[in-house]
């Protein structure tokens, strides 16, 4: 044992010289190290490479998290714009229900969702939403964007959808007013029905016709008025009715008043409902003062009975 001690003692006391040489007019240096020395150098340098290499190895976790932060924020902020987009069509949905709630006067949205069966039990884009939601919301780093993308996609479908809905609403509505407007729902004039529609005997020629409107009286110059708004298609002298106007309306109706003692309106001039177009008077065939009045729809004639009552438009 001592021998072998003493051997390796032996070795690493002995010196190893280093030259260096330079290429100038300097002379070359001599350094002399033990075998021990440079083995103690050999150690320092492993040391100071493992501490290094423990150290940098450390920081590669933290410099893979910045990443993918980097990543989730890049994530997070095209999520950002296409919730913006998906908020500016929400917006015009709720802009949209406000108008027609306040006009209807709807209730809740929850009472409207209840009562309309139709609408029950279907899935649509708003519950795969919250699917996707709920899976973001456990794992984000599992979802690309392309997942948001089409996620999205969807939203701004369902919702463009409700968009077209409300509009179709709206149009309705719109239409409803429409008929409101050009439909005839008063009475022409003041007075009493002396002759309704329909099989009578003609009190001139006494004998049975049929009676194409109703006729109304009361005292020469009672003032006639517009039944809806319309355009005057006709204004002059026509045989049996004597002075006549005729309006034409939006939607196929027609409205004519006869023998008027004074027509107060001009062929092509608009009026609205209520509007005095002429004075009752007994010209053309009569036999006192009073209003003809006739209703057609669709090149058909109609009762104008039922059309005097403001209220039965609201029944239909």
């Amino acid at each position: 044992m001592r021998k072998i001690f003493y051997s390796l003692k032996k070795l690493l006391s002995q010196k190893v010289t280093l030259m260096f040489v330079f290429h100038t007019t300097y002379g070359p240096i001599k350094k002399h190290f033990s075998i021990a020395f440079l083995l103690f150098l050999l150690f320092l340098w492993t040391l100071f490479t493992g501490i290094s290499v423990f150290f940098a190895t450390r920081h590669i976790d933290y410099w893979s998290a910045k990443i993918r932060a980097a990543v989730l924020g890049t994530k997070y902020e095209y999520l950002n714009k296409e919730l913006s987009k998906a908020w500016e069509l929400l917006a015009k949905v709720e802009e949209n229900d406000r108008a027609i709630r306040k006009l209807l006067g709807m209730k809740s949205k929850k009472e409207i969702i209840v009562n309309s069966p139709e609408l029950l039990n279907q899935g649509g884009p708003l519950i795969q939403q919250t699917k996707f939601l709920q899976q973001v919301s456990k794992s984000l780093e599992e979802v690309s964007l392309i997942d948001f993308k089409t996620q999205f996609a969807l939203i701004q479908k369902y919702v463009q959808q409700q968009i077209e809905s409300y509009n179709e609403i709206c149009n309705y509505i719109n239409l409803q007013k429409e008929l409101y407007k050009y439909t005839p729902l008063i009475w022409p004039c003041y007075g009493r029905v002396t002759s309704p529609f329909g099989i009578r005997r003609h009190p001139v020629y006494e004998f049975e016709h049929f009676h194409t409107g109703i006729d109304i009286a009361n005292t020469p110059g009672t003032k006639i008025y517009a039944t809806a708004d319309g355009v005057v298609k006709y204004t002059g002298w026509l045989e049996g009715y004597g002075k006549v106007v005729v309006v034409e309306h939006k939607f196929g109706y027609v409205t004519v008043y006869g023998h008027l003692s004074s027509i107060k309106v001009k062929q092509g001039q608009k009026v609205t409902r209520g509007e005095t177009i002429g004075l009752m008077g007994e010209t053309g065939t009569t036999t006192g003062p009073h209003l003809h009045y006739e209703v057609w729809k669709d090149n058909k004639l109609c009762n104008p009975i039922k059309f005097v009552n403001i209220e039965d438009f609201f029944k239909g």
